[in-house]
């Protein structure tokens, strides 16, 4: 559809079309831009790299780190957060499962507060609550109010990731997009991986608590960079929130995520012979099964809406559908190793606070070297050459990992067979984003982004209790912790996680290759 007649057509009729073919045309609904300029304001066609982009970019950049950290920070820190504050294992992963959780509930909306409010306001909204959840969290009491203070930094988190990836897909230079989403995905990748090492040093040296306390002039800088340097490329739209949408969304989120939570609980409950499996596996069914119902009627009535929260359409293109997936399997195993590695090192194989943080340190400053670089390449080669090398390293680590590491293993294998999947991951992550992005029309770039950004985040809670499931069954009956069958128990579902991620290394690799064999 042409742009000429394409303002001829009631804004209505439009939004529909839209819906269906994303990747041809655009929506017209109200700007606060004239109707000519604006599709050439969506993407920076300058190839020069302004410093207020360079440093919005560092700003966003700092905040979303910080945030991503957090996630797997605290898992280094279960044995004396259990013991402070007198919890069990499945109380405290809570701690990670409801951080992602809430990510990914706030993540979907970043598409509408994109169109509707300033960018500025956007993020001083996102920067205040990481900035009171650090504050809530360097103070707390108890459990709850941890709680509380680690689901406000979600929320922070969950408008900054995608509003950081908004500023690059709108006003980097084409020539330089692959290098500056080779950043964005650099800080997803690398902090979750350096998470377990900071928690580890600051839990090593000095209390706990002051690990949030010291983020907070980081996040001051953060606060000054983005409020000097955010500049608005696109216009406002007269965009309106169906709450119905979001609460449909939310329930949905929350039921699944539940779901998985009890389903494991059966599960382990199960391998231990305990009565209580059958009434836990039947309320995992029944959630299960709202949470489905739930997640339907958002699709059907978000099909349907004139102005809806995200707009679907964007999965039409098979590429787009298929990159997703290999995103989304790639977080699951980054985020996998994060809680499976430094609980496997201290449960299962004796290895101290430091030790079990600092064990994915090489890997993590690997992909913080290689991110940028994959992007380069990907600009200079496209993804054809670098691709599938990448995912070959990542699906070696992998397997590596899954058949060397277990009972009789020692932390050090699994410090060098993380290595090699950083290598791979950190090569192909930000780039499988930037394929799947692209093919999307410019004004569909920020739904396509809200739903990369929310499922990523949505599998670090499954991979949570996905991981915690196979740790527990092989826990199950044996005896109490440090003892030897309790040691060898632990090392056993460690192994079987890492055979879970290596699948999930597999099938993103074959969902990659499926995206660059598909036409559209």
């Amino acid at each position: 559809m042409s742009q000429s007649t394409a303002h001829n057509i009631s804004n209505q009729k439009n939004s529909q079309d839209d819906l269906r073919h994303p990747m041809q045309s655009a929506s017209n609904t109200t700007a606060t831009m004239s109707p000519g300029s604006r599709n050439d304001r969506l993407v920076n066609s300058d190839d020069r790299i302004q410093p207020t982009l360079v440093l919005s970019i560092v700003a966003m950049g700092i905040m979303a780190f910080i945030g991503i950290l957090t996630e797997t920070l605290t898992n280094v820190l279960f044995p004396e957060l259990m013991a402070e504050f007198h919890v069990d294992t499945s109380t405290i992963q809570w701690l990670t499962t409801g951080y992602p959780l809430m990510v990914s509930l706030v993540t979907p909306l970043s598409s509408y507060l994109k169109r509707k409010y300033p960018l500025k306001n956007i993020f001083l909204t996102a920067i205040l609550l990481c900035i009171a959840g650090c504050l809530i969290a360097a103070c707390t009491l108890n459990f709850p109010m941890l709680m509380v203070a680690r689901l406000l930094q979600g929320a922070g988190t969950g408008i900054a990731l995608p509003l950081m990836f908004n500023i690059i897909l709108e006003q980097s230079p084409r020539t330089c997009m692959g290098m500056f989403m080779g950043i964005g995905g650099m800080i997803v990748a690398v902090a979750p991986a350096l998470g377990p090492t900071v928690g580890g040093l600051v839990g090593t040296f000095m209390p706990w608590r002051w690990i949030f306390a010291i983020m907070l002039p980081f996040l001051l800088v953060s606060l000054l960079l983005g409020l000097k340097n955010i500049r608005q490329m696109a216009p406002f739209e007269d965009a309106h929130i169906n709450p119905l949408h979001v609460l449909l969304l939310a329930a949905g989120f929350v039921s699944f995520v539940f779901a998985l939570d009890r389903g494991g609980a059966a599960i382990t409950a199960i391998s231990a012979g305990d009565q209580g499996a059958a009434g836990a596996c039947a309320i995992a069914v029944v959630l299960l099964c709202g949470a489905v119902v739930l997640l339907a009627l958002f699709v059907v009535l978000s099909r349907r809406a004139f102005s809806p929260l995200v707009r679907l359409g964007v999965l039409h293109s098979v590429k787009f559908r298929w990159h997703l997936l290999a995103y989304v399997l790639l977080q699951f195993v980054t985020i996998g190793y994060g809680y499976m590695i430094p609980n496997a090192s201290r449960l299962g194989f004796g290895a101290s606070v430091l030790a079990a943080g600092t064990i994915v340190l090489p890997g993590a400053l690997l992909g913080a070297i290689m991110g940028p670089v994959a992007g380069s390449l990907l600009d200079k080669f496209g993804p054809v050459r670098p691709m599938p090398v990448a995912m070959a390293a990542a699906l070696l680590g992998t397997v590596l990992m899954a058949m060397l590491i277990g009972p009789g293993s020692n932390v050090i294998m699994i410090g060098v067979c993380y290595f090699v999947y950083m290598v791979g991951f950190s090569m192909c992550f930000a780039n499988t984003m930037t394929c799947g992005i692209a093919p999307v029309h410019p004004e569909f770039k920020a739904d396509g982004n809200a739903l990369f950004n929310t499922f990523q985040q949505l599998s670090g809670a499954v991979d949570t209790t996905v991981m915690s499931v196979c740790r527990g069954i092989a826990q199950s009956g044996h005896g109490q912790v440090g003892s030897a069958s309790f040691v060898a128990a632990t090392q056993r579902g460690a192994h079987w996680g890492f055979i879970v991620l290596a699948l999930a290394v597999a099938g993103a690799c074959l969902a990659n290759f499926r995206a660059f064999a598909a036409k559209r």
